[in-house]
C-alpha cells in the first residue's frame, strides 16, 4: 500500500480516537460453498490478524466438508448467501442477475430461503448467523418484510443509493468497500486508492453524523476471485487497523445477536 493511501486511512482513524469514538469494522466474504485453497488462505489471514469473517455461504452448494472446515477455524461465521446463487431474471432483460427477485412466484423464493436457512442451521449450529446476503446484492424490497417472520435477524447487501427501508426488526449492515472490480464477469483488484476512499468515506460520514453511526463499515471480499494484489491489500488493512486502538473488528454474531 502506498504511503499516501495508508496515511489517509490512518488520519481518519486518528480522528475517531480524538473524538473518543471506536471505529467499528466487519469483514464479509461472498460465494463460499466448499473447502478450497483460496478459503484456506482466507482462514490463515483471519487467524494471523484475529479478524473475524462473515462467510456468505450458498446453502444448495455446501455440505459436510464445509462444516468440518468451519468447525476447525476460530474466526469464521456463516451467513446465508441466497439459496443456489442462480439467476432467474429473464434473459436479455438488461436488469442484471437476480435470484431474489419476483421473477418467480414469491412463495417459491421464500420456500427456498426457508430451506436454505434450515440446512445452514443444521450444518453449522451456533456458527450460523441468520443473516441474508442476496446474491449479486439484489433483493426485491417486497421480500424484506417476510424475512424477520422466517427467522432472519439481518440483511447485508450493497447499496450506494436508494437503499430500501427494511422492517424495524431486520438490522442492515451493508458492504461499503468491495476490494474487487467486476467487468464482464471478470474480477480484479479495484485498486488501493478506490478501496481506501470507500472505507474512509463511510467512516467519515459516520463520524460526522451523515451516515448511521450504528452500521459498521464493511470490507467485502470474494475469496475465489482474489488476485495477489487484493490479498495483499486486505493484509495491509488488517495490519494497520488491528494495531490501532481506535478500531475494532466486529464478530457477525455480535452485530446480529440472538434476541434475549
Amino acid at each position: 500500500m502506498t504511503h499516501d493511501n495508508m496515511n489517509t486511512l490512518l488520519q481518519e482513524l486518528n480522528a475517531w480516537k480524538r473524538a473518543d469514538m471506536m471505529a467499528e469494522l466487519w469483514w464479509r466474504d461472498d460465494d463460499a460453498a466448499e473447502p478450497t485453497v483460496e478459503l484456506d488462505q482466507l482462514i490463515r489471514i483471519s487467524d494471523r490478524y484475529d479478524v473475524p469473517c462473515g462467510l456468505a455461504t450458498v446453502p444448495a452448494k455446501t455440505g459436510e466438508p464445509m462444516r468440518k472446515t468451519v468447525s476447525g477455524a476460530s474466526h469464521l461465521w456463516i451467513l446465508q448467501h441466497g439459496y443456489a446463487h442462480t439467476n432467474h431474471a429473464p434473459s436479455g432483460s438488461g436488469i442484471g442477475a437476480w435470484e431474489l427477485g419476483l421473477h418467480r412466484p414469491k412463495s417459491v423464493v421464500l420456500d427456498e430461503l426457508r430451506d436454505g436457512m434450515l440446512k445452514l442451521s443444521q450444518l453449522f449450529k451456533t456458527r450460523f448467523v441468520p443473516v441474508l446476503v442476496p446474491p449479486w446484492n439484489r433483493i426485491d424490497p417486497e421480500l424484506l418484510f417476510y424475512l424477520p417472520v422466517m427467522g432472519f435477524r439481518g440483511l447485508s447487501a450493497s447499496y450506494k443509493k436508494n437503499r430500501p427501508v427494511p422492517p424495524n426488526d431486520l438490522r442492515v449492515a451493508d458492504a461499503h468497500c468491495d476490494v474487487l472490480s467486476w467487468k464482464k464477469k471478470e474480477a480484479r483488484f479495484a485498486g488501493q486508492e478506490k478501496c481506501i476512499h470507500s472505507l474512509v468515506n463511510h467512516l467519515k460520514e459516520k463520524r460526522t453524523g451523515v451516515a448511521d453511526k450504528s452500521e459498521p463499515t464493511c470490507l467485502l471480499t470474494h475469496h475465489l476471485e482474489m488476485d495477489r494484489d487484493a490479498w495483499q491489500f486486505i493484509e495491509d488493512i488488517f495490519a494497520l487497523t488491528t494495531a490501532h486502538t481506535g478500531v475494532t473488528w466486529l464478530v457477525p454474531a455480535d452485530i446480529w445477536p440472538q434476541p434475549k
